[in-house]
């Protein structure tokens, strides 16, 4: 009966493990370049969206929306923000991490498809199948 008592105490503390692990956010499997996606937000739009950081590091979401533009999803997202101006949103954070090019003597670049992007991420409409990407990158 006393390995019962020990068994049965143990259960809630493996149920609240998997309670945390699941609301961590749901991940897939790595993909062919051993990078593993996480699943972020709600909508009928999908679209991946990477970041390479300030130390070279990739970090992976498929993004879910019902936005239209690739800014107002990352926005949504909580992934991106920075300053409106003349030229529309200028990106100052991604994931948290800064890149202002007054302060930084850094910028974040926009990528679609891996080319560097010939619009802003502000007018930038989501494109199935296609992946968007910011990449921290010294002046």
């Amino acid at each position: 009966m006393q390995k019962f008592k020990k068994v049965k105490g143990f259960i809630p503390v493996i149920f609240m493990f998997l309670l945390f692990v699941t609301a961590c956010g749901e991940s897939k499997p790595p993909d062919a370049s051993g990078i593993t996606a996480v699943e972020i937000g709600q909508g009928k739009i999908n679209f991946r969206f990477e970041v390479t950081d300030d130390k070279e590091e990739t970090l992976v979401w498929n993004v879910s929306t019902n936005e239209i533009t690739i800014g107002a999803a990352l926005l949504e997202a909580e992934l991106i923000s920075g300053d409106v101006g003349e030229y529309g949103l200028e990106v100052l954070f991604v994931n948290g991490i800064r890149a202002d090019f007054n302060e930084d003597k850094a910028y974040w670049a926009f990528y679609v498809d891996g080319e560097y992007a010939m619009t802003g991420v502000d007018s930038t409409d989501i494109e199935a199948g296609k992946t968007y990407a910011f990449v921290y990158t010294p002046a």
